[in-house]
C-alpha cells in the first residue's frame, strides 16, 4: 500500500467516525449541564472540543473545524451561571452536531 492509498484509507475512516464524535459530543455537554457547569466536566468538553477542530480540519472539514473553534473560544471564556452564555454554547453545539452529521453526508 502506497502513502496515497494509506492517506485515503485515514480520511474515509475519519469520515466515517463522524456521526460517532457528534454522539460523543452531545454526551459530553449532557456531563457537562448534569453536573451543573462543573470545572471538570467543563474541561473535558473543551478537550474534547479542540481536539474535534484540530482532528477535522486536518482532514479537510472545514465548517466543522471553524464550529469547533468557536465554540472552543466561547467554553475558554467561561462564565456558566450566565444564561446568554449557556446559550451560546447551546447553539454552537448544535451547530457543529449538524455539521458534523451533513459532512457525513458527503462522501
Amino acid at each position: 500500500m502506497d502513502k496515497t492509498d494509506r492517506l485515503a484509507q485515514l480520511k474515509q475512516r475519519y469520515h466515517t467516525s463522524l456521526s460517532a464524535k457528534a454522539v460523543e459530543l452531545e454526551g459530553k455537554w449532557r456531563a457537562v449541564t448534569a453536573s451543573k457547569f462543573a470545572p471538570a466536566a467543563l474541561t473535558e468538553l473543551t478537550l474534547y472540543v479542540h481536539q474535534l477542530a484540530g482532528s477535522t480540519g486536518m482532514y479537510g472539514y472545514d465548517q466543522p473545524a471553524q464550529l469547533a473553534r468557536d465554540l472552543e473560544a466561547y467554553l475558554r471564556t467561561p462564565a456558566p451561571e450566565e444564561d446568554a452564555w449557556q446559550d451560546n454554547i447551546s447553539t454552537c453545539l448544535r451547530a457543529l452536531v449538524q455539521a458534523l452529521a451533513d459532512s457525513q453526508q458527503v462522501t
